[in-house]
């Protein structure tokens, strides 16, 4: 025998007053399914659309502070390349300031530049070829 004849066998007659309520409140059964129904999915779309605006509130947050990483980066690059020339002017500076200290380098630079010389010594001065 197939499940569905065991099935039918086993099926009960229903009262025919039991049989007359049941067909009545079937159209007020469905109307409760429908209006289920009608409140899930309104339930349904009101979380999606709340969890819409939490996602894209923290995609916002995510994209600010992503434009302010990328500041930052940048002011850390100028601040990095700013330091390092200042750090070779103040190198250069040190090495200046240890020369003036060497009367030899003084003496040299008074010659050069300001024209100074020893008592009799003669100075002759060339053209300089910048073809």
């Amino acid at each position: 025998m197939s499940t569905q004849n065991r099935r039918q066998l086993n099926k009960q007659h229903v009262n025919p007053e039991i049989q007359a309520i049941i067909r009545n409140s079937e159209p007020a059964n469905m109307k409760a399914r429908r209006y289920y129904q009608r409140a899930h999915a309104n339930r349904e779309k009101r979380i999606l659309f709340f969890g819409a605006i939490f996602a894209t509130i923290f995609a916002v947050q995510l994209l600010i502070s992503q434009v302010k990483l990328h500041t930052a980066n940048v002011t850390l690059t100028a601040a990095q390349d700013r330091l390092t020339a200042v750090q070779k002017t103040n190198a250069d500076l040190k090495v200046d300031a240890k020369k003036i200290n060497d009367p030899s380098y003084l003496q040299q630079i008074l010659r050069d530049k300001y024209g100074y010389t020893k008592q009799g010594e003669l100075i002759y001065n060339l053209p300089s070829d910048n073809n």
